[in-house]
């Protein structure tokens, strides 16, 4: 029997409520008790972890990654994408399905599966694709999938159009009690836009994205949900538009969740004339008010948790050679036609998995949410969507714990981060907050050293 004391901490756990100074005993990778020290009583023999001074609490869950494997070597392999996942404070991911071959086969899940056991690292949920080769026209057996590990079903990447396919999936995935999670955007609308429709856009001289492409396709596809009970999840909103329908759906009675990333309630449209490709994502950053809009409905509750969506690419990939010296964007030199043309080319995504804790600890120490109000957004609520026994410090749970020093101010290096791929907005800025150490069925798979990470 091995046995851990995670001592001096304050534990935050809003599953059962608890906000305060516990300990916490693991024996044999599971939760044993959280306890006062009174309480608790001698414990013999445990390894202890001091955690004064750091907030403990239930292993983090992303919703939405992208580990390019199998497929794309080059921009990140589930290897890497685990341990950059495991420096962020991740205790479980879940990986989507626009890989090379797609995961829409059992035996591609049981390959991602397979090489997350071989890393040891952060723990991996496969992500099924809805339709065969995510070509929206032929379901995939959704059965086998569920069988072989998938807990959430997603073609996320496109979106889906046909209708009757949509409706039919909602009805299936329902009845094997799983969820759909979405990828909002009309392609007659969003066709050739490099970014946000708005005056940045007009600045660059390149075509933009309007709002309705992802609002009008949520208002469509929540209006199918009302009524059936299947549990709908909007990926990555960008938009108060969407803010709002998602609210009037649930108010109709639609089972509907939705999920924001980092880069889209910290960042605005004018990021992408500091960090041009690294600022490019699909849905694209949006205006000021959008952003606002984003925040105040992380505390209202009508977002239910954070995801990364982590999409690393290649420099290759994000055209950085053509694109090199147009940013920090001057006026004085305008994009021309080829250089708008590489900015429009250039994939949309940025890596997210080892900034989200610290720009979400930016909301907490502004007071926009609470600290427990974290928890729910990045471990009790990914759990629930996902279907596991997890985002909770509870007796018999398996202990996957992140602690975290909430003082810690650290700036982003893309040099030295664990994903293969550098591609983000945040380089050099100061963040304030960051996970010193992951643990995952009780063993630690990362650990900082003096404010310095190490694994």
């Amino acid at each position: 029997m091995s046995s851990t004391l995670i001592s001096g901490g304050r534990v935050i756990d809003p599953a059962q409520g608890l906000d305060g100074n516990f300990e916490v005993l693991v024996i044999d990778g599971r939760i044993e008790k959280v306890a006062t020290r009174a309480m608790l009583g001698k414990v013999a023999d445990a390894r202890v972890i001091n955690a004064g001074g750091k907030w403990v609490l239930p292993g983090l869950i992303d919703p939405h990654v992208h580990l390019r494997d199998p497929g794309f070597p080059e921009k990140e392999t589930i290897e890497t994408g685990l341990r950059a996942a495991a420096a962020g404070g991740y205790t479980t991911v879940a990986a989507m399905a626009n890989t090379r071959p797609v995961n829409d086969s059992p035996g591609i899940t049981q390959y991602m599966l397979d090489a997350a056991r071989r890393v040891g690292a952060a723990r991996l949920v496969p992500v099924s694709a809805v339709t065969r080769g995510l070509e929206g026209r032929e379901i995939v057996d959704l059965d086998a999938m569920t069988q072989a590990g998938a807990r959430l079903f997603s073609d996320d990447g496109l979106p889906i159009d046909d209708e009757r396919l949509l409706v039919e999936a909602y009805d299936r995935i329902n009845r094997l009690g799983f969820a759909i999670s979405l990828h909002e955007e009309d392609r007659d609308l969003s066709h050739g836009g490099a970014i946000g429709d708005g005056e940045v856009a007009r600045e660059l001289g390149v075509h933009g994205i309007p709002i309705d492409a992802e609002a009008r396709r949520v208002g469509r596809d929540l209006a199918l949900a009302i009524g059936n009970g299947a549990a709908v999840h909007i990926a990555h909103v960008s938009t108060a538009e969407s803010l709002r329908m998602i609210r009037a759906a649930r108010a109709s009675g639609a089972n509907v969740t939705c999920e924001v990333t980092p880069h889209h309630f910290i960042l605005d449209d004018t990021a992408v004339l500091r960090c041009g490709p690294d600022a490019k994502m699909n849905p694209p950053l949006r205006g000021r008010e959008n952003q606002a809009a984003l925040e105040s409905a992380m505390a209202d509750s009508t977002i239910d948790m954070i995801a990364t969506d982590h999409a690393p690419h290649d420099p290759a990939s994000k055209n950085e050679v053509s694109l090199r010296r147009c940013f920090p964007f001057q006026p004085s030199s305008p994009l021309n036609a080829e250089q708008i043309d590489a900015l429009t080319r250039a994939a949309n995504g940025v890596v997210g998995l080892e900034t989200a804790l610290g720009l979400a600890m930016t909301l907490v120490h502004r007071a926009i949410i609470t600290p427990s109000r974290m928890v729910e957004l990045m471990a009790l609520n990914p759990s629930r969507l996902l279907r596991l026994n997890a985002g909770t410090l509870a007796p018999g749970a398996a202990a996957d714990i992140t602690i975290i020093d909430p003082e810690l101010i650290w700036t982003v290096d893309p040099a030295t981060m664990r994903s293969k791929s550098r591609n983000t907005p945040f380089a050099g800025m100061k963040l304030r907050g960051r996970a010193t150490m992951t643990i995952v069925g009780g063993e630690i798979i990362y650990q900082a050293s003096n404010g310095a990470p190490q694994q």
